[in-house]
């Protein structure tokens, strides 16, 4: 029975640890993302063409950086979300998204994203 309750007692700690969330930002290579929040975007990505995503927008890791200068990384299916919307995107260094999901510290567990 105190095995079950410790199992149920985790359980419920994790569950409670994650918080549905909606954020609006714009969607940034992850390593770029303090950078960008600390210096500027425009600051950053005239000093680093890597953090670009205008002419390779295929990136391992995409992070999305709020308008109150937060930043956000997405988990696996968020930066699968990320690479087809930037893959249809004209402007691609300044792509606004809606992020729907469950919020883990600073992790973004997505369950829907779209261009604002």
């Amino acid at each position: 029975m105190r095995q079950v309750f410790l199992t149920v007692s985790i359980l419920l700690t994790c569950l409670c640890s994650m918080e549905a969330a909606e954020l609006q930002g714009v969607l940034a290579d992850w390593k770029c993302t303090e950078r960008m929040v600390k210096d500027g975007r425009e600051k950053t990505l005239k000093q680093d063409e890597s953090c670009s995503l205008m002419k390779d927008p295929g990136r391992n890791e995409y992070g999305l950086i709020t308008s109150d200068k937060k930043f956000y990384r997405l988990d696996k299916a968020g930066n699968d979300q990320a690479r087809e919307l930037l893959g249809n995107s004209h402007d691609r260094d300044d792509l606004r998204v809606v992020v729907r999901g469950e919020l883990n510290g600073n992790t973004v567990k997505v369950q829907s994203m779209s261009i604002l």
